[in-house]
């Protein structure tokens, strides 16, 4: 629901991510009635344009909520008029057009953080990834570990590709990577450990939802509430239709774009199911330590009150970047914790916050260490129960984050509504960085330091391979198919700002939120996107499947700036327009830059790139790129590659740009992104 009063409104609209409930703090933190991410958040499809779902069928259909950028304008409009209204205008007016731009940045808000769709979106979704890679894991399982005979899949998921020619294809290109040791597929099996509260339906969804990916090879669930009794007897097989109902309420409607029925969840046996009921709420601190009963060497870990409809794109991320942590979040709160990020080259120190409970892929030797850090500690128990506020923070790199909306369910039995949330935020988050501070600098090891004397190696880390710097990968694509990329950081770095408060300040502040908030007010003074922007623009609008949002870059592009795509699956049958390419945008100047000065490359590697060739050409709001040819060792071919598929596209510029570019949906051969 709409804020109640103008002072709130005022803090929304100065900053959104601080204008709902925060996922990920506790167990599950959306209050039901929150008027972001309670009954605004979980509201269904109205007429007042708040739509998420898509009907693009891949034929260059017009996509549901159009309204879009006629708001956008008007919202630009009444922006503009309101600056420029004459003392004269009269306070009813001022007041209305106050209301109506609050009221379509809150629209934008809920179109850019939350999808709301999940019973359209969730039963049709299944996994790219053939099952046959995950066939045979016991090799990956930790040591001592008889496996399970769970592990060993029977049948594939209905709609995952499964050609024994791609299955070697993906395992072969992996070799030696990761830790799944010499010679073996860097496409390892997963534990995932989901976290309940108070929410039986939600995790029973949870579970569903995981076991359509056959990288999901075991389940953990730990049940925080000892008011709730959960049982592997809850999460026995559910693919027949009308079990597959009870969690997708509308999951037996037809598919308005396809005329097909989603298929239910699939008989997969592969995960093993655990369940520990806990006798006392130990709170976030029990992911950490369920992670480190799990089988194999990386879990991905998320609360019961989400779906994550990104399964595939972040597993993707994981497999090229097993070391690193892996999260998915709103664009509001990225646009939030970009601002948490802290570097200081003479302490050592670059580091990242982000939240864990909307779904995270990380090693669990991470994991370990952060127990080795806990117990080098002398955190109470209050500190160590909300252990996702120094997790991230103190493995000392910054996390890979994925910002794109997410898909709530039930999210009441808040945690968090009943305490002053961002005060206890800044609190926990002030003290890991005063405790990290201190430890990096070798101040204060001795007497009165906060941590063992030797603790410095605990957290001493080089920084992590790609660099941040290099790091392009920004959302995923709506479809699950692929993810959007670009160097173009809507945001400062954070070698813009060093992290540099003395000790002594922060031992005597460390339980105030003062410190981090005078970070987040040097970032947020340098060129940092407004909340209304990143809410109109964030980067998944390129690839959501809906032409009625767009992707704008914020800054002007120089000489090589590129946007492009990561396709989950190498580009073996684009159908009968593989040939053919088409970007969307309503920017005059965009479409003529882009047919003027825009290069295309593919790759099949990510590294090595190809120029491709062909007839460019205008069309309405669009260019279209026609005859597609990539040039390889000096011989002309199409996209597809042999037998290998392309799996990276670039759409580079050969010259800079004079303005921001924006970018409102892609099209490769018949696949609408």
């Amino acid at each position: 629901m709409p804020p109640t009063n103008s002072a709130q409104t005022d803090h929304i609209l100065q900053n959104s991510a601080r204008g709902f409930l925060i996922p990920g703090l506790g167990e599950q933190q959306q209050e039901n009635g929150n008027w972001f991410g309670g009954r605004l958040g979980n509201s269904k499809k109205n007429g007042d344009g708040i739509v998420t779902s898509n009907n693009i069928n891949g034929k260059g259909g017009v996509p549901i909520g159009g309204k879009f950028k006629a708001k956008a304008a008007a919202f630009s409009s009444s922006s503009s008029s309101s600056s420029s209204s004459s003392s004269s205008s009269s306070s009813a007016d001022t007041t209305r057009s106050r209301s109506e731009r609050e009221r379509m940045l809150l629209e934008w808000d809920q179109r850019s953080n939350y999808r709301t769709d999940l019973a359209d979106a969730g039963p049709g979704r299944v996994s790219s990834f053939p099952v046959s890679l995950f066939v045979n894991t016991n090799n990956h399982a930790k040591p001592g570990s008889s496996g399970t005979s769970s592990s060993s899949s029977s049948s594939s998921s209905s709609g995952s590709l499964s050609s024994s020619s791609l299955s070697q294809q993906l395992s072969s290109s992996g070799a030696g990577s990761g830790n799944a040791g010499a010679g073996a597929s860097k496409y390892v099996p997963v534990t995932a450990v989901i976290l309940s509260w108070k929410r039986k339906e939600g995790v029973k969804a949870v579970v569903a939802h995981l076991r359509k990916y056959p990288f999901i090879q075991e389940i953990l669930i730990w049940n925080n509430s000892p008011d709730v009794v959960l049982s592997t007897h809850d999460f026995a097989d559910r693919s027949t239709s009308s079990s597959s109902s009870q969690w997708y309420p509308n999951s037996n409607r037809t598919d308005s774009s396809t005329g097909t029925t989603p298929p239910p969840p699939p008989s997969n046996s592969w995960p093993s199911i655990t369940v520990f009921n806990s006798v006392a709420n130990l709170h976030d601190f029990s992911k950490y330590t369920t992670c480190t009963l799990a089988k194999y060497d990386h879990c991905y870990i998320q609360d019961d009150d989400w779906i994550n409809l990104s399964m595939d794109s972040m597993y993707a991320v994981m497999v090229d970047n097993p070391a690193s942590l892996i999260t998915s979040t709103l664009p509001a709160m990225h646009a939030q914790q970009r601002s948490w990020t802290f570097q200081n080259p003479q302490l050592g120190l670059h580091t990242g916050f982000s939240w864990l409970g909307t779904g995270s892929f990380m090693p669990k030797r991470a994991v370990f260490k952060f127990m080795m850090q806990l117990g080098g500690s002398n955190l109470w128990k209050e500190r160590v129960q909300l252990a996702d506020l120094f997790f991230a923070l103190w493995r000392n790199q910054y996390p890979i984050v994925l910002s794109h909306a997410l898909a709530p369910l039930d999210q009441s039995s808040s945690w968090s509504g009943r305490i002053d949330q961002w005060s206890v935020v800044y609190e926990h988050m002030t003290d890991a960085m005063f405790r990290l501070t201190t430890v990096l600098s070798g101040t204060g090891v001795v007497h009165g330091s906060p941590h063992r004397v030797g603790a410095k190696a605990d957290f001493v880390a080089d920084e992590e391979s790609p660099s941040f710097r290099d790091r392009h990968t920004r959302s995923s694509c709506s479809n699950d198919k692929c993810l959007f990329q670009t160097n173009v950081d809507m945001f400062p770095s954070p070698e813009s700002i060093k992290w540099h408060p003395d000790s002594q300040q922060l031992q005597q502040q460390h339980q105030h939120r003062d410190i981090i908030q005078a970070h987040e007010a040097r970032y947020k003074s340098l060129n940092y996107p407004k909340p209304d922007f990143v809410a109109m623009h964030t980067y998944h609008y390129a690839v959501d499947q809906d032409l009625s949002t767009c992707w704008q870059s914020f800054h002007a592009l120089e000489k090589g700036s590129f946007f492009g795509l990561w396709f989950i699956l190498p580009l073996l049958d684009l159908g009968e327009r593989a040939r053919s390419i088409e970007v969307w945008s309503t920017y005059e100047n965009t479409l003529a830059v882009l047919v003027k000065h825009m290069a295309v490359k593919a790759s099949v590697d990510g590294t090595n790139w190809m120029t491709c060739t062909g007839k460019t050409e205008r069309a309405t709001g669009s260019i279209r790129i026609k005859d597609l040819r990539c040039t390889d060792v000096g011989r002309k071919i199409g996209i597809q590659l042999d037998t290998r598929g392309i799996q990276f596209l670039r759409f580079e510029m050969k010259e800079p740009t004079t303005a921001p570019i924006e970018i409102c949906g892609i099209r490769v051969g018949d696949m609408l992104l």
